[in-house]
């Protein structure tokens, strides 16, 4: 499966969960689909990374601040290094909720300053994926053009 094709399959996991947060007849269920869109969502996001590392014959990287780390990235990486370090980018929050996800649950209220009730995450994660799919998008024709 090319790098693309993984990307986008991954994006389709993440909005059919979403999809499904709105269907949920029980919380245990909205729940279970809001976490498995965040995951689904975050790899979109690495497999969009590698995506453009493979594009641009890099070395591989074993995780996104390894990869943020380097210098000489091209323009796309840069965009998205700027983004995952401005608290106010749908990247950098998305990195955050997978991380409290990974290391707490998103339904554990530490009074960690990120959304608390479970409701809200479905808009929340809705927007994350449109932001991904954006700058895919963007990405995608940019590379083509070369």
């Amino acid at each position: 499966m090319s790098r693309t094709s993984r990307t986008n399959q991954v994006l389709y996991f993440a909005r059919l969960n979403l999809d499904r947060v709105d269907e949920a007849d029980s919380l245990q269920f909205k729940q279970m689909y809001e976490e498995n869109a965040l995951h689904h969502i975050y790899a979109g996001a690495v497999c969009l990374v590698s995506e453009l590392v493979d594009q641009y014959n890099l070395p591989s990287f074993k995780d996104l601040n390894e990869l943020f780390a380097r210098n000489d990235l091209p323009s796309e990486l840069i965009e998205l290094k700027l983004a995952s370090s401005d608290s106010t980018s749908w990247l950098y929050n998305l990195i955050k909720q997978y991380e409290r996800l990974i290391l707490t649950g998103l339904h554990n209220n530490v009074n960690s300053g990120l959304i608390s009730s479970q409701s809200d995450y479905g808009p929340l994660f809705r927007n994350y994926l449109i932001e991904l799919e954006n700058f895919s998008e963007r990405m995608r024709e940019h590379y083509q053009e070369n």
